[in-house]
């Protein structure tokens, strides 16, 4: 079992090309881009993403959209000590995402991402390829 148990959203833009991602304040543990989402602390997935989505995106997630896309497992954005596994599930949101108190910004990547070191290593090395590879991302 990994070290941090995450639940990510795949929100991808209307091209199917780029997808959003989150960058928290430069005073936390890192700066890198990461998935929208967090630590696997509630009942259910649904809830989890309702709640995390809200506090780092300000809209909701609709969950009827909502399907699993795979998990991934890597080294923690800022923690090169630590691993991560993400349960990433692909979905739509409700309403125009917005950085909150606890995101700086957020940007939309894609393919040509995959060798940008401001993205986390994890999106790096295991989701953007598995995206592309699978048809999710297009090129």
């Amino acid at each position: 079992m990994a070290f941090y148990n995450k639940i990510g959203l795949l929100v991808l833009n209307d091209k199917g090309n780029k997808f959003l991602v989150c960058q928290k304040y430069s005073q936390n543990v890192t700066a890198e881009y990461i998935m929208p989402g967090g630590q696997f602390d509630e009942p259910t997935v649904e809830e989890c993403l309702t709640n995390e989505v809200k506090e780092e995106l300000n809209c909701k997630v609709d969950l009827a959209s909502l399907e699993f896309v795979g998990e991934y497992v890597d080294v923690a954005a800022g923690r090169p000590d630590r691993d991560v596994s993400i349960q990433l599930y692909s979905g739509k949101l409700i309403g125009d995402p917005q950085p909150s108190t606890e995101m700086q910004y957020l940007h939309w990547i894609g393919a040509e991402d995959a060798e940008n070191n401001r993205v986390s290593l994890i999106v790096r090395n295991k989701i953007i390829p598995d995206l592309i590879k699978r048809g999710i991302l297009k090129k």
